[in-house]
């Protein structure tokens, strides 16, 4: 028999939607009405209707499709090497014990350390003339001359990559850690006994418990790579030549650099339609999970 529900508890969430009607939903619209109009701040001049105008523009503009190439390289590039990474350290840590334990505790420092220390740090250690690396480079004859790491075309995202790289890969660490625990030791036990060898014991008894919640840490991680800007721009601010532009700093260039706040307001608008595609995904994989 199913538990009455009770009118007053339900007119309870009243106040919650309407306060985020006003915060998220406000904002939502208003950016649609922009993605319509031809509203440059500076220009002195009131807004004007010019309908999709500044949706056809996104087709002819190469900065835009630049920006989302850049986008998928850093948000899906970025997530495949730290869950390999991730996945190699919950594997190689599962069975420590005693003080060397303490070593993933070590691992998951980076996921503590502030996003904008983790871009000043590494724009430092990646400096083209004082900075460590080309200085260890250099001592081990790897390199004769400085490379223009943040200041180059070609290096210049694969940089700012390993900076993210390097705070993804503690919490996939902390994902497959907490995974590895769930799986059956009888399950295990079995495998050893029939003498499985080390990469069967992955890859047949380990990876099935792991993927489903290894699935949903990409999802997350997808959206917050697919959102990040306070490492790029600390780091770059989207440069050299547009080559780490990505769509949340090409955003960020065209309302508050530029002030062309219409057309910021249309790619603004494709942004949230790939990231409501991304949710859309995420919620499915939760409800997929929780039956």
């Amino acid at each position: 028999m199913k538990p009455r529900r009770s009118p007053w508890f339900d007119w309870m969430v009243l106040p919650t939607i309407v306060i985020l009607a006003f915060v998220i939903g406000y904002p939502i619209v208003r950016t649609f009405v922009l993605s319509t109009q031809n509203y440059k701040v500076l220009s002195g001049l009131p807004a004007t209707g010019v309908g999709f105008s500044n949706y056809q523009q996104l087709y002819h503009d190469p900065v835009f499709w630049q920006s989302l190439r850049n986008t998928a390289v850093y948000t899906f590039g970025s997530v495949v090497v730290a869950v390999i990474i991730g996945l190699a350290l919950a594997l190689l840590t599962e069975h420590m014990a005693g003080p060397w334990r303490y070593i993933r505790t070590v691992l998951l420092t980076p996921w503590a350390v502030p996003l904008i220390v983790v871009a000043f740090l590494f724009r430092y250690m990646f400096d083209q003339d004082s900075g460590v690396v080309n200085a260890l480079l250099r001592d081990l004859g790897l390199i004769h001359s400085n490379v223009h790491w943040l200041t180059s075309s070609t290096w210049a995202m694969p940089t700012v990559m390993l900076a993210n790289i390097w705070t993804a890969v503690p919490f996939f660490f902390l994902v497959f850690t907490a995974s590895l625990t769930s799986v059956p030791t009888d399950v295990v036990e079995a495998a050893r006994v029939d003498r499985a060898g080390t990469w069967s014991m992955i890859g047949r008894i380990k990876l099935p418990y792991l993927l489903g919640p290894a699935m949903i840490a990409v999802l997350i991680m997808v959206i917050n790579n697919f959102n990040d800007f306070a490492k790029i721009w600390a780091m770059t601010q989207g440069g050299p030549a547009y080559s780490t532009t990505t769509l949340v700093v090409y955003v960020y260039q065209l309302a508050f650099s530029s002030f062309n706040m219409g057309y910021a307001s249309a790619i603004g608008v494709v942004w949230l339609l790939l990231l409501m595609i991304f949710a859309v995904f995420y919620v499915r994989l939760l409800q997929r999970a929780s039956r």
